[in-house]
């Protein structure tokens, strides 16, 4: 196997761990903002991990896949909490607000540290 080939294939395993990683928590807090009764962080973790394979395997097939298992990220809630479409898509769309508030912190985080590094 060519060196560049498996440094590629290390970065999409180490990105497709992060992002179960990550994704986990904030699936978790929507589902529990949803009202989703047995949300539990093991649920959240199948949906995240299912979620990131999905969209990295669309993501090699099509340009918009990554896009579209994203979106499929609703139907995998459904399946795996055992839920309405309702819920499943009200707890998606928590998921999307929880991920923008907290890059918009970590944004604002970033920007004060480098205002008040470089004035």
């Amino acid at each position: 196997m060519e060196v560049p080939k498996l440094v590629e294939w290390t970065g999409q395993i180490i990105s497709l761990i992060l992002t179960a990683i990550i994704g986990t928590i904030f699936i978790h807090i929507g589902a529990k903002l949803a009202g989703i009764s047995n949300a539990t962080f093991m649920k959240a973790f199948e949906v995240a991990l299912i979620g990131a394979i999905l969209s990295m395997i669309l993501g090699l097939i099509i340009s918009l896949g990554g896009l579209i298992g994203f979106i499929l990220i609703i139907a995998v809630i459904k399946y795996i909490y055992d839920t309405s479409w309702g819920k499943a898509i009200v707890a998606w769309i928590l998921y999307i607000i929880v991920i923008i508030v907290v890059i918009v912190i970590l944004g604002v985080i970033a920007g004060a540290t480098l205002i008040a590094l470089f004035g």
